[in-house]
């Protein structure tokens, strides 16, 4: 018995401090734990990654590479749609040519019609000086002047030479020359020489015949160069461009068969610089031009 009480008194202990002691878990158990949750983790990470698919950077970058091959599958445009599209462009803008200079030949020829058969209009201008119209005059005609004779020599060479970079500059820049001085000169000119019957005469319509002949050739030399000249030039670039991706070789270098209407521009060119020269001759050998 005296043996059994101690043994009696351990179990009772462990008894009592059993449940404290169950709170705290052995440390080798959970340093196994600590120890295993990454694993599962890293196992959980290694399972899902092989079930997903690897995206490669090569992967990231097929399609611009399946792009590149469709625009080398894709098929090109050829000369002949694309001088199409040219010509649809070259077609609008020349409409908008003509309706602009159009309208242009309309307040011209209605400006000189008023002074002509109504009287001077607008009333201002019989404040300019005669001096101050004089200049104007000779500064209009001078521009309108040498400029239709100097792209009409330049167009005469341009032909000549054959070659389809120059042709293209020509005919993309001569209507920035027109534009710029040949018409600008001619209205400068019409309306300086107006100023000038009103000064001298008193108006067109009392001025002797040979002033209002001037003004009408001017009108019929405007006429004519706006419409064979100016209307032409767009349809003129793109024959040249089709000739130029057409056109055979001869033994120089030089394209043959200039297009047809290219050759045409070179009877309007002539005849506007016969219009030029009537001009001048009936400016300068007018009655009272020259005093002696």
């Amino acid at each position: 018995m005296m043996m059994q009480a101690p043994l009696l008194l351990f179990v009772m202990l462990s008894m009592i401090n059993g449940p404290a002691l169950s709170f705290t878990p052995p440390r080798g158990r959970g340093l196994l734990q600590r120890q295993a949750a990454p694993a599962a983790c890293n196992h959980q990470a290694s399972s899902v990654s092989q079930r997903l698919p690897i995206v490669s950077s090569l992967q990231i970058s097929a399609p611009p590479e399946n792009d590149e091959a469709e625009e080398k599958t894709r098929p090109k445009e050829s000369t002949l749609t694309q001088l199409l599209r040219e010509e649809h462009w070259e077609t609008d803008s020349s409409n908008a040519e003509l309706a602009a200079l159009g309208l242009w030949f309309s307040a011209l020829s209605a400006f000189i019609f008023i002074n002509n058969f109504i009287g001077p209009w607008p009333e201002a201008m019989d404040d300019v000086p005669e001096r101050t119209w004089f200049l104007g005059h000779m500064l209009g005609g001078m521009l309108f002047g040498g400029g239709v004779i100097l792209t009409a020599a330049l167009e005469w060479l341009v032909v000549n030479s054959k070659n389809p970079s120059v042709f293209r500059f020509y005919f993309d820049k001569v209507p920035l020359l027109d534009a710029a001085i040949v018409l600008p000169g001619l209205t400068l000119s019409m309306v300086s020489g107006t100023g000038l019957a009103i000064e001298r005469y008193g108006g067109l319509g009392v001025a002797p015949p040979y002033i209002p002949l001037v003004f009408y050739t001017l009108v019929a030399f405007a006429a004519w160069w706006g419409f064979t000249d100016l209307t032409t030039q767009g349809r003129a670039l793109v024959a040249v461009n089709e000739w130029a991706a057409t056109a055979d070789i001869d033994d120089d270098g030089k394209r043959k068969d200039v297009p047809k209407i290219v050759e045409l521009r070179k009877i309007s060119n002539v005849v506007s610089c016969l219009f030029v020269v009537a001009l001048y001759g009936v400016m300068v050998l007018k009655p009272g031009t020259l005093h002696y």
